[in-house]
């Protein structure tokens, strides 16, 4: 197997571990980088990897230089099309479902229904001739992005109609409903329609504000200031569209409070929830119940052992940017949104913390002894013990924001004491073991040595290695 055949299955394998949402969001990502003449190393790769596992295929599945049939073609053309077509929602899709539905953000997911539904019920011969006319020449892609303009233009239209009609009829609007699965659906195709309509202006305003929007330019730049502030008074019912926008290039999201208070001339959020702007806040607390569910999701579904602490670290750090920035005294709407996601996150590490102990103890110990090399300890289980002890670390620095003060200070006591126990045990024994059961204990002792720098710093750890060589070397 060649070098560029093993980079194939790798890749291949991790984006079988990706959700169809986000293998999706990335090809977007990686087309829309190709077209603006981004090429990065190995990213054609990717891409074709991406389109290939969301049709239904991976480079294994057909030789390597079969002739695509006409079927597939039009299966290829036919996605490649609809990701164009959804590529201006790229800033305000989201692949989590919000508590509260957020006028803004769209839930992703609901995407291929709705053009599954405007395939079928609302542009059935516009998109069939596009994608019969795309079939012609299926590798250009400013072709695509050309004939789905189109497509959006003509989209656009006909959701203000059919929303109209909603807005006009009781029946009609249950009606769409059930086809579209939902009133939240019903409410992120009226989030597509507005962004749609959009378009045009958006896109102006887009290029004219820096691609990452720092924390000191929102809260101090006075042109993104005075360019927000226009924009918004010629497009007042579009501000939650605007905010949404900003949110996605923004570094620090909980700058966009302050923010708000400097666009509305205001200072508190009593005040702020009264103006136009309230929205820039909204869109912050969702941008909060996003990472608390994405927190979950990586606690649930995620082997990385460094998962689910990134993921808290996330949400730590926009609540406590959240409660520094801004006075939400008075606005018991947010604040009780927030407080939901606390109480939800708190009961989560809690969970975490009480089974701290006992998975630093699995991961400590001693494999069976077996042949030489084969002497390792279990590596779910020591993934597991140092995914407790970032969990535990994180819970400590982050206890204004989490409530488990109390939980922690229990989980650290225990854990400490259990790892300074085991690895003084394991030390002593690793100095009487002999053969394979000698490698057995080194590997544990490493395994020890490994969580103690986690929990106590690298100077403890350094001192259990000084402490290991000196009990070999008096076996020797």
């Amino acid at each position: 197997m060649t070098d560029q055949d093993l980079l194939k299955r790798k890749i291949q394998s991790y984006l079988g571990e990706l959700s169809p949402g986000a293998v999706s969001m990335l090809a977007r990502s990686l087309e829309r980088t190709h077209a603006l003449g981004q090429n990065e190393p190995h990213a054609e790769l990717i891409l074709a990897a991406a389109l290939a596992l969301l049709s239904g295929q991976t480079s294994g599945e057909e030789p390597e230089n079969a002739i695509p049939t006409r079927r597939h073609a039009g299966r290829d053309g036919r996605q490649k099309l609809e990701r164009s077509f959804f590529a201006p929602l790229d800033a305000f899709a989201i692949n989590e479902q919000l508590p509260h539905k957020q006028e803004g953000r769209i839930y992703r997911p609901y995407l291929s229904e709705f053009w599954s539904w405007m395939e079928r019920d609302v542009l059935a011969d516009e998109i069939s001739r596009a994608v019969e006319f795309l079939e012609k020449r299926p590798d250009d892609d400013e072709r695509v992005h050309r004939v789905a303009a189109v497509l959006r233009k003509k989209a656009g239209e006909a959701l203000t109609g059919i929303l109209e009609a909603c807005a006009a009829s009781e029946r009609e609007q249950r009606r769409l409903k059930m086809m579209l699965g939902g009133e939240r659906a019903l409410q992120d195709l009226a989030d597509v329609a507005k962004v749609f309509k959009a378009e045009p202006w958006l896109r102006a305003f887009l290029r004219r504000i820096p691609d990452t929007l720092s924390e000191r330019a929102l809260k101090q730049d006075g042109d993104i200031l005075d360019l927000v502030s226009a924009y918004a008074a010629r497009h007042p019912e579009d501000v939650p569209v605007i905010a949404a926008a900003m949110l996605d290039r923004t570094e620090a999201p909980w700058s966009l409070g302050p923010f708000a208070e400097r666009l509305a001339k205001v200072r508190g959020a009593r005040w702020l929830t009264k103006t136009r702007f309230a929205p820039f806040v909204s869109i912050v607390i969702s941008e909060v119940e996003r990472l608390h569910l994405l927190a979950h999701e990586h606690r649930k579904n995620n082997p990385d052992p460094v998962g689910f602490a990134a993921a808290l670290s996330a949400y730590v750090c926009v609540v406590k940017g959240v409660e520094l920035d801004m006075d939400l005294t008075g606005a018991d709407q947010w604040r009780s949104r927030i407080a939901e996601t606390r109480r939800s996150i708190s009961g989560a590490v809690a969970d975490e913390l009480s089974g701290a102990a006992g998975a630093v103890r699995r991961a400590l110990l001693v494999p069976k002894a077996g042949e030489p090399g084969e002497n390792r300890p279990d590596e779910a289980a020591l993934d597991a013990a140092v995914r407790a002890l970032r969990v535990l670390d994180l819970s400590r620095s982050a206890a204004e924001v989490l409530a488990v003060n109390e939980a922690g200070k229990r989980a650290r006591q225990s854990v400490e004491q259990t790892l300074e126990i085991i690895s003084r045990s394991l030390i002593s024994d690793l100095g009487k073991a002999k053969g394979a059961q000698k490698e057995a204990v080194a590997s544990a002792t490493e395994a020890a040595i490994l969580l103690s720098e986690i929990c106590f710093g690298q100077e403890y750890a350094a001192h259990l290695r000084r402490s290991r060589q000196s009990a070999m070397a008096a076996a020797a």
